[in-house]
């Protein structure tokens, strides 16, 4: 399988092989073999950024006009309209794919698009009942074939919107158990598009979203929530392995960063500890900003932003009697030290800055 990289990386490595060739270290054969193990990454363009605006004004002109005269139709005309413009515009996207891919592939979103109109307009025409969310999951289900036989991470992660926002409304409804398979698929989806960061960033959004939702679907406790969210934070940052780390250890300094922040409350402590409430928060701060500050030390940037917010969280919460002015200058002078910090850490060490 070949690697993705921007076309900038690919244009430094074809210039360091062909000198490497030039000066008879390789040979031309070799550099052949190097240069096919890559190829450059699909990136958004003009082009396409325009084409699909412009489906996405057109489907959004046409279904207004639909929704502007619904009344006034028969069933059966409805039901033409609808069946109509989805087959349509997808029969239209495949005959442009060869030639015009780009304009192809927008009149695929908006086919996506009308397909959701289309499961929203049916069912207010014949009062089906059932939950709202259930709309979006059709939705998502619906579009993902068309996503993974065009080999599209682009509607496949509109797929994946889809579905957490199924989850986000099922909150008082039936338990979604697709959702234990739902979330399986995101990630083996991240394979099947060539281990695309994109997706996994959402897969993993997702499940913390459906963690979340189990949290305040079974009305668990504040502490133990953000207690669950620390560990699982701490986990995606230290644990070790090969599926897009970078990502992990972001997403993770984030979640353990806001779930430490929410603990940093003596408000939560309360309801494990009444009495030394303030004295368990407190210890926690400490051990807290220590780790951050350890973060910090190896170059990450996120951990510098979360002692920002646990600083500023303090300052509203118990230091308001100090005049703003000292504050800001106070929390000025840290900020330029750390500056400074990262500034040398860059000139002495390459790569020192992690996120």
């Amino acid at each position: 399988m070949k690697r993705s990289i921007n076309k900038s990386n690919y244009a430094f490595m074809e210039k360091e092989v062909h000198f490497y060739e030039s000066n008879d270290l390789i040979s031309r054969e070799q550099k052949d073999t190097i240069l096919n193990l890559y190829e450059v990454k699909n990136r958004l363009n003009f082009i396409r950024v325009i084409v699909t605006i412009g489906a996405i004004l057109v489907g959004l002109g046409v279904l207004s006009f639909i929704a502007g005269n619904w009344d006034g139709m028969s069933k059966l005309l409805k039901l033409a309209i609808i069946f109509g413009l989805f087959v349509g515009i997808n029969c239209f996207s495949f005959r442009l794919l060869d030639r015009y891919p780009k304009t192809g592939r927008s009149l695929i979103y908006l086919g996506a698009l009308v397909y959701g109109a289309g499961i929203f307009l049916i069912g207010q025409m014949f009062n089906f009942g059932g939950d709202f969310a259930t709309a979006f999951l059709l939705w998502s289900l619906g579009i993902t074939p068309m996503a993974i036989q065009q080999k599209d991470k682009y509607l496949l992660l509109f797929a994946n919107i889809l579905f957490a926002v199924y989850l986000n409304m099922s909150y008082h409804g039936a338990f979604p158990y697709l959702a234990l398979l739902g979330i399986p698929a995101l990630y083996y989806a991240f394979h099947f598009f060539q281990r695309s960061g994109l997706l996994l960033f959402f897969a993993n959004l997702t499940t913390l979203n459906f963690i979340l939702f189990l949290a305040i679907r079974y009305e668990v406790e504040g502490f133990y929530t953000a207690l669950t969210f620390l560990f699982i934070g701490l986990l995606m940052y230290f644990l070790r392995h090969s599926l897009q780390p970078k990502i992990f250890k972001f997403q993770g300094n984030v979640v353990f960063g806001v779930a430490g922040i929410a603990l940093t409350f003596a408000s939560l402590w309360h309801e494990l500890i009444p009495t030394y409430d303030v004295l368990a928060s407190t210890i926690f701060a400490i051990a807290f900003l220590v780790l951050l500050f350890a973060l910090i030390r190896k170059g990450s940037l996120t951990s510098l932003i979360l002692v920002c917010l646990t600083i500023f969280r303090y300052y509203v919460d118990t230091f308001q009697f100090l005049p703003k002015s000292i504050f800001f200058v106070v929390g000025g002078l840290i900020l330029l030290g750390f500056g400074y910090y990262f500034e040398r850490l860059r000139k002495t060490q390459k790569g020192g800055i992690e996120q």
